[in-house]
């Protein structure tokens, strides 16, 4: 699809450039922007948004299958959504084509893969309907909405037993045709884990199906483009083809049997997650670079007077330096997240799951990428004055940044992932072998110091849960120290490359009315 021959330097600007003889396959940059360019600052609220969103679909410019076709066109038109402006409008993309699409490519048989052509073509909005009450970014991942199987009718009956079940914060859930509902799938009473439904929301007059609540989440500080929704099944009916049965499916008799090798888990769901945050991670790195590059264009002209006379803002000593320790922040993390990339979409085109070392790496790239956007765009705006303030200079939109941390993964969840990974594989790995891995003074020496340590303190506390997540509490700042030290190993020793495309800065301001009467 793309070939890319680069060669990477540092200008005199001190911030990275490309040299790149990147084949653009058939204009794919010019006319998937022309397609959102000129509307996407006039999509302020979600019925405009969700209509260029059916524009793009239609276009077919990106199809569905390209999430394993061509995983890296995807990655790209999110890039360039996000060189435009990081807003709601870019989680309802990734929203539409990765966690509802890619779900039905990557969960279901062929008989639902064929279905895409078909929303394709209709311009069928989905939603991926995972996230409860319960058990939102901060809480893990829990699933307690139940989809029972009945032989006799032959259907499921979907159901969420509680409020605290209700399915929550979920993107495009308002104005959503169709969903992609992860379950309880339950037979005779027997529970099977969670697993992935297809099903209507609305019929052909817009109109919610029986037994289907939706409630809006209401008026956000930012994004209001993009519509969330709290959704309740009240005992909804599903036929048997649903089930997304690439995995999993039920016989003649309705008994439940596995499709192939690979069984049917809730890592097998999670692979949406993972490309999900490498999209966003890689939406966090070019937004801050567009507005570095915006605010060192201001800067290169705003005029300040010195000892010996006027000078430029940018010629200034602090801001120098700030501008020069963000391109090398933001240089570094785009050499790591774009080789995630690279391995990422090799899984992706072969329709395999990931290792375990890049699912870290991949939750890495989503921290690691979003802390340093955070961090330098905090120290950009307190150089640059009134500024900062002004509409259209891409600082408006910075706190999209907090969305990226929270979205797909919270990443304090993810950070104790890692350092749970790295305990068990110490007690895998054994008491002397993992002492004598501490000898010495390397980076990989005290990564393994610490998760003794960490294991140390945890270790008395034994099975008992109450004195383990006391044990947990009292650690903390070890389990994120030791996090952290995981995070070191691969952005030292990961495979490094270079995004294709060139940085630009295509930002357009937004208008900043909101119809609070979209619905109609």
């Amino acid at each position: 699809m793309f070939t890319t021959n680069t060669k990477r330097y540092l200008s005199t600007e001190h911030h990275l450039h490309v040299e790149s003889t990147f084949h653009d396959e058939l204009g794919f940059t010019e006319r998937f922007l022309d397609v959102v360019r000129n509307d996407l600052p006039l999509a302020t609220d979600p019925a405009k948004s969700s209509q260029l969103l059916r524009r793009l679909v239609k276009s077919e410019l990106l199809r569905f299958t390209d999430m394993r076709a061509a995983p890296e066109k995807f990655f790209l038109a999110h890039r360039l959504l996000s060189s435009v402006g990081l807003n709601g409008f870019g989680v309802r993309f990734t929203v539409q084509f990765n966690l509802f699409a890619g779900s039905i490519l990557g969960l279901g048989g062929e008989e639902q893969i064929a279905l895409l052509d078909e929303f394709q073509r209709d311009g069928t909005l989905g939603c991926f309907l995972l996230t409860e009450k319960k058990a939102g970014v901060l809480s893990g991942l829990i699933v307690e909405t139940t989809c029972d199987w009945c032989q006799a009718t032959e259907s499921f009956t979907l159901h969420t037993p509680s409020d605290s079940a209700a399915k929550n914060w979920i993107s495009q859930g308002f104005v959503a045709e169709r969903g992609v509902v992860i379950a309880d799938l339950r037979i005779d009473g027997k529970s099977h884990g969670p697993h992935a439904f297809l099903m209507t929301l609305r019929g052909e007059g817009g109109q919610l199906l029986p037994g289907i609540r939706v409630e809006d989440m209401g008026y956000k500080t930012i994004a209001n483009d993009l519509d969330n929704a709290r959704v309740w099944f009240d005992k909804v009916r599903l036929p048997r083809k649903a089930l997304l049965n690439k995995f999993a499916d039920l016989d003649a008799q309705g008994r439940y049997v596995q499709v192939g090798e690979e069984r049917m888990r809730i890592e097998v769901i999670g692979q949406r997650l993972l490309t999900g945050r490498q999209a966003i991670a890689e939406a966090a790195l070019v937004s801050a670079r567009v507005l570095h590059m915006r605010t060192e264009a201001y800067a290169s002209k705003k005029v300040c007077n010195g000892l010996s006379g006027e000078r430029t803002l940018e010629s200034m000593p602090q801001m120098r330096a700030v501008l020069d320790e963000s391109y090398a922040a933001l240089d570094s993390m785009e050499a790591f997240t774009s080789g995630v990339e690279e391995r990422l979409n090799e899984c992706l085109r072969a329709g395999t799951i990931p290792s375990p070392e890049l699912v870290d790496a991949i939750a890495i790239a989503k921290i690691k990428c979003i802390d340093v956007a955070i961090q330098r765009c905090h120290a950009l705006r307190q150089e640059v004055g009134s500024y900062a303030l002004m509409h259209a200079t891409g600082f408006e939109l910075v706190d999209m940044l907090l969305c990226c941390k929270f979205a797909e993964g919270d990443s304090r969840i993810l950070q104790q992932k890692l350092a749970r990974d790295r305990l068990k594989q110490l007690k895998k790995q054994g008491l002397a072998s993992a002492a004598a891995s501490v000898l010495g003074m390397s980076a990989d020496s005290r990564e393994a110091l610490a998760a003794l340590r960490l294991a140390s303190q945890l270790h008395s506390a034994g099975r008992d849960l109450a004195k383990l997540e006391a044990a947990m509490d009292a650690s903390w700042r070890e389990i994120y120290h030791l996090a952290d030290l995981i995070a070191e190993r691969h952005l030292r020793e990961g495979p490094k490359s270079a995004f294709p495309e060139p940085a630009v800065d295509r930002l357009l301001p937004a208008v900043t009315t909101f119809d609070h009467e979209w619905k109609g």
